[in-house]
């Protein structure tokens, strides 16, 4: 066998067995059940249409034109009928929809309700608009490194994560913020990601990509995912770990007040039902770091447990900012949360990485600290 036989027979082996190849293209879904949305070439004249026939069509247009679903599995762009799924690009290789340009190609598939358009884009590419949402792009050199690099692992290892709707990742918080570029790429965001090209976060022992969960600020130390999520695993690198570094956080300490009223309203929506007010709410249980597992409404006509996590689902991830409750306080018109941080806990702490890297410390060291038991690969 030669040498060079030898090396493709050993690179397929570790594509096959570790997922890792030169390049990812992934699908984005930036918007489900849709009726209609304007499409342009970003500025230039000329608009690509790739049909479902596979032929391409070249049109001439001054100012984005709108799109519409029609029945049947079709649309209507300037008078004329198109069937699914179509594809748009353009020579300079991006192409706006709606307010917003997106790099690669728009594609559009139908949905149960309308169309859904999916931005088909390079992994890292992909990055440029995922890195500013999801942190501030004023934040440290270092800290932009290390979302990159995070990003880039959530994205790989969650591919197909919307499979059966048609593309790999949403563009909301349920998979990463995601909103194509904007009219100019952030320099130092695009330096990050450019200089952090291919690194992922890998199991140390096994080499395979690992869940890169990560949150604004954890108020104090991040969780065990076992104790935050129901049925989740036990993973080694997805323990809790000492962080003390995110007291400059706006999130150290917050306050929610919501009206007994639409408190009860909430647990109506979600079949749970206590009366017509809330005499007391008790944390039955709490984490090793003092996050609320269990909580407890006692109403007028009846009580009822439920999960800390499904308490701050039912009243609003942006409102509940976290479960790391200090105290509640009942009240006859109303309920007052008081609590720390802002997340789920668990993986990264964004606050606490920024003020690391602020004092100094390294991407892999940061990193390493958040996720125990793992190490930085290359893939491409």
């Amino acid at each position: 066998m030669s040498i060079q036989v030898l090396l493709i027979f050993l690179l397929n082996i570790l594509t096959q067995h570790y997922g890792f190849c030169d390049s990812y293209e992934i699908r984005v879904g930036i918007a489900t059940d849709v009726q209609r949305f304007q499409v342009g070439s970003d500025g230039k004249e000329k608009l690509i249409i790739k049909t479902s026939k596979n032929k391409i069509k070249t049109i001439t247009i001054k100012k984005p034109v709108t799109v519409s679903y029609v029945k049947q599995g079709k649309i209507k762009l300037l008078e004329e009928i198109y069937y699914l799924p179509v594809k748009f690009t353009s020579e300079e290789g991006k192409i706006q929809v709606n307010n917003r340009i997106y790099p690669g190609e728009i594609e559009v598939i139908l949905s149960t309700k309308g169309v859904t358009i999916v931005n088909i884009i390079d992994i890292e590419r992909y990055l440029y608009g995922v890195v500013p949402y999801e942190i501030s792009q004023n934040w440290t050199d270092e800290m932009l490194e290390v979302q990159s690099i995070i990003a880039r692992t959530y994205a790989l290892l969650n591919l197909n994560r919307h499979q059966g709707e048609g593309f790999d990742l949403c563009a909301e918080v349920h998979c990463q913020v995601y909103k194509g570029y904007s009219k100019t790429i952030h320099t130092r965001v695009k330096k990050a990601v450019d200089s952090t090209e291919g690194l992922v976060v890998v199991d140390e022992d096994t080499n395979k990509l690992v869940q890169t969960y990560y949150h604004a600020a954890c108020g104090g130390g991040t969780e065990n995912v076992i104790d935050v999520w129901s049925g989740g695993l036990e993973k080694k690198h997805l323990i809790g770990v000492n962080c003390n570094f995110c007291d400059s956080s706006p999130y150290r300490s917050w306050r929610y007040e919501i009206s007994q009223s639409k408190f009860v309203k909430l647990l109506a929506e979600n079949n749970i039902f206590v009366g017509k007010t809330v005499k007391k709410i008790k944390v039955l249980k709490t984490t090793k770091k003092g996050r609320a597992k269990e909580v407890e409404v006692v109403g007028d006509t009846s009580s009822a447990v439920l999960r800390g996590e499904d308490l701050r689902r039912m009243i609003g991830y942006n409102n509940l900012r976290s479960t790391k409750i200090k105290n509640i306080e009942v009240n006859k018109e109303s309920i007052v949360f008081y609590g720390k941080g802002w997340g789920h806990g668990v993986g990264l702490c964004q606050w606490g990485a920024n003020y690391l890297a602020q004092k100094g410390y390294k991407f892999d060291t940061i990193i390493k600290h958040y996720y125990p038991h793992t190490r930085i690969y290359k893939i491409h």
